[in-house]
């Protein structure tokens, strides 16, 4: 019984939350801009359209970048608030 208890009370270290935020906003920061400039290159190439498609992407790419760096934001503020 005691042990149980134990296994349930082990808290977490205190860098874990950090590596996992620097992880996930990493990934909000890269993903979206090289797939944006992989397809707004392979759009310019197909529709010769003078890096029309490839800007364009990329700012709507930097604009998802910023909202969804802003949603995790506001998360982990909940997070710390209800802590």
């Amino acid at each position: 019984m005691k042990n149980e208890e134990n296994k349930n009370s082990i808290n977490p270290p205190w860098w874990r939350d950090g590596i996992i935020i620097f992880t996930k906003l990493s990934a909000y920061i890269a993903f979206p801009i090289i797939i944006a400039s992989f397809v707004g290159n392979y759009l310019d190439n197909k529709y010769s359209k003078n890096n029309l498609f490839f800007f364009s992407l990329i700012a709507f790419a930097f604009i998802l970048t910023i909202y969804l760096i802003w949603n995790e934001m506001r998360i982990y503020k909940k997070k710390i608030d209800k802590e």
